[in-house]
């Protein structure tokens, strides 16, 4: 059935946020009701919130108030997990659910209401931001989300929270200091899902919410996973991601190529130790297996998302992070290039192997780059060089703000 979501419709009102990001995440329709915040009649309290205070749900059988009630619902709804796939992860589900309500939202709401005009910011405000930010990121320290391995209702409604800081606080920078924190934002901002609920709240300036797979990762995944689905599906519900990697590596097809010439490691320590544009770069041009290894130009498809820098930066952080499997078989460089609020994503890398090996397309940051082999290195040695100095002619117009090397 479609459902009834009654409350003041505003891209501010988080509550109605997180409600509308649990209903894309469970697949069920939502239909939006205007209405002020509290609708103060005897007849709204009697049949649907007792203190008049919306969001209120309408459903087939009745009415549910209060949002973390209404997440609950639609979590139970969804076919998903995002309520969990136990008993125990449900209750884990619910504790932070609560610490949202309690915790986070009470100390995000004071920077909404200033941005309003409402209230001044105080050293006990930003305080109790910062505490809540730390608690979150230790947490995380260890895990990808926070309960379980896949996205629940629990990062939804933390999320929510912390995006809402991030877009009202004259402060939002101040969230730059947890790295843990930045990386799983990030990784629920770009779901496909999540910013299907945010649009409907009517957020603007996010990524699109269709992410296209690149074009020549289709027939690596479609033909390497027909081998490996056995193995995956084996392992997924029962070992920890790093025993999963463990596991992958021992048959990746990579170890299997025969001897190339061009030592990776070899090339590194030149690019670590020695002078990149009279040493490091004259090493690579000399000694690249065009047989063994592929170059890549890699861009960021959401580069007209990027507004703030560290948020830029995490967000390469993060994927480097979730790359880490990889570094025996690749070396990258990813940019920041362009102006404090205006800028994009490029990268050079190098992978073991024809095509994009498995180990990349794995990660789920991939699909959110379009990648375009470089045939001939030597044939585009002068931006390679550019690429691997973070300076040169290939940047007067849009100038290295930072840089990350993948090694």
């Amino acid at each position: 059935m479609s459902y009834k979501l009654i409350g003041y419709q505003a891209p501010f009102n988080f509550r109605l946020t997180k409600i509308r990001i649990a209903a894309a995440l469970a697949g069920v329709k939502v239909e939006n009701v205007h209405t002020d915040a509290i609708t103060d009649t005897d007849s709204f309290k009697r049949n649907v919130s007792p203190s008049g205070a919306t969001p209120a749900l309408q459903t087939e059988n009745g009415y549910l108030f209060e949002s973390a009630a209404i997440l609950r619902f639609f979590g139970r709804l969804s076919k998903e997990g995002i309520y969990g796939n136990t008993d125990f992860e449900a209750s884990q589900i619910d504790a932070w659910v609560d610490y949202a309500s309690t915790t986070v939202d009470v100390a995000v709401l004071p920077f909404l209401r200033a941005s309003f005009g409402q209230l001044t910011i105080t050293k006990e405000h930003q305080e109790e931001a910062t505490y809540s930010f730390d608690t979150i990121d230790k947490w995380l320290e260890i895990r990808t989300f926070l309960v379980g391995e896949r996205l629940t209702i629990a990062d939804v409604a933390v999320f929510v929270g912390i995006d809402s800081y991030l877009r009202s606080a004259e402060t939002a920078s101040e969230v730059s200091k947890f790295k843990n924190l930045n990386r799983w934002y990030l990784t629920v901002l770009h779901n496909a899902k999540v910013q299907e609920g945010m649009i409907a709240s009517g957020h603007d300036g996010l990524i699109p919410a269709k992410k296209e797979a690149p074009k020549a990762e289709a027939p690596k995944k479609e033909e390497k996973k027909k081998e490996e689905k056995p193995k995956k599906e084996e392992k997924h519900d029962d070992e920890e991601p790093e025993e999963t990697f463990e596991e992958k590596k021992k048959p990746n097809p990579l170890d299997s190529l025969p001897p190339s010439k061009f030592v990776l490691d070899a090339f590194k320590r030149e690019y670590s130790n020695n002078d990149t544009r009279k040493v490091a770069a004259p090493y690579f041009f000399e000694n690249f297996d065009n047989e063994g290894f592929s170059a890549w130009w890699c861009n960021y498809k959401y580069n007209e998302e990027n507004k703030m820098q560290f948020m830029t930066a995490n967000l390469v952080r993060g994927w480097f992070q979730r790359m880490d499997h990889c570094r025996k078989y690749a070396f990258g460089i990813a940019l920041i290039v362009g102006e404090d609020k205006k800028h994009d994503i490029t990268a050079l890398w190098v992978f073991r192997g024809k095509g994009l090996p498995e180990i990349v397309t794995d990660v789920d940051d991939t699909e959110l780059f379009t990648w375009t082999e470089i045939p001939d290195v030597k044939a585009e040695a002068a931006k390679i060089t550019d690429y691997l100095a973070w300076d040169g002619e290939t940047f007067k117009d849009k100038p290295v703000l930072e840089g990350r090397t993948f090694k």
